[in-house]
């Protein structure tokens, strides 16, 4: 088997190194899943940024990125991880300000207390999926322009074809292949992430289980990108 690289990995470094390019690439491919991620943990979207920022800082300032190789962690766990921290804190701040002027609990605040990860997992798989369908969109114009109708506005073949002026027989050839491809850019997008072929294997194994029971229009997403 050819030696592992780590995409990720090497960005990280590189935006640690001071490399800007890498700071922003690392922000770009990765902030969008962060924000939603607080947003459902109650932030609202200035909020949730301006905590997005904060966690993905932190990779660059805390030599997270040693520790993470030391115990062999996951990126997808660590973030959020480092997520779940952040939003934590940003509410001991609001409710201690809370409490200058009346005494409350932080568990009496109207935030959701008990987000289960898996609500990470469906932001992390569906920003995955948005990243793949960017790239074939770059790289395969009319395989996107179908299967984006297909799977995210949940059209018909019938009216994916008027829509685009073709036949229901090539729309249907351009779901199948542009599928076939989908499928390797999601792959493409975990392996980015991970730290080795095993590791690797193990996220789309969790990922792909992660979906199980994810929302209705997640599950065609998982059945396409991350099903055998």
């Amino acid at each position: 088997m050819s030696q592992f690289q780590s995409t990720l990995w090497t960005l990280i470094s590189q935006a640690r190194q001071g490399e800007e390019r890498a700071v922003t690439d690392f922000g770009n491919r990765y902030q969008p899943a962060v924000v939603a991620y607080c947003r459902r943990l109650g932030l609202n979207t200035e909020e949730a940024e301006d905590a997005a920022q904060e966690v993905l800082l932190r990779f660059f300032c805390r030599g997270i990125l040693q520790r993470v190789h030391r115990r062999h962690g996951r990126f997808r766990s660590l973030l959020c991880a480092v997520a779940r921290n952040v939003v934590h804190r940003h509410w001991e701040r609001q409710s201690a300000q809370k409490r200058a002027h009346v005494t409350r609990s932080l568990s009496e605040l109207d935030v959701p207390e008990k987000v289960p990860d898996k609500t990470f997992d469906h932001e992390w798989i569906r920003h995955l999926i948005d990243l793949a369908l960017l790239r074939l969109g770059r790289a395969h114009q009319q395989y996107h322009q179908v299967l984006s109708r297909f799977l995210l506005e949940d059209s018909s073949y019938a009216e994916i074809g008027r829509a685009l002026g073709i036949t229901e027989t090539t729309v249907k050839n351009r779901v199948y292949r542009g599928k076939q491809k989908l499928i390797q850019l999601l792959r493409d997008e975990v392996r980015d992430y991970s730290l080795s072929w095993d590791q690797y294997a193990q996220e789309l194994e969790y990922l792909a289980a992660a979906l199980g029971s994810g929302r209705q229009d997640l599950q065609e997403a998982a059945t396409v990108a991350l099903g055998s």
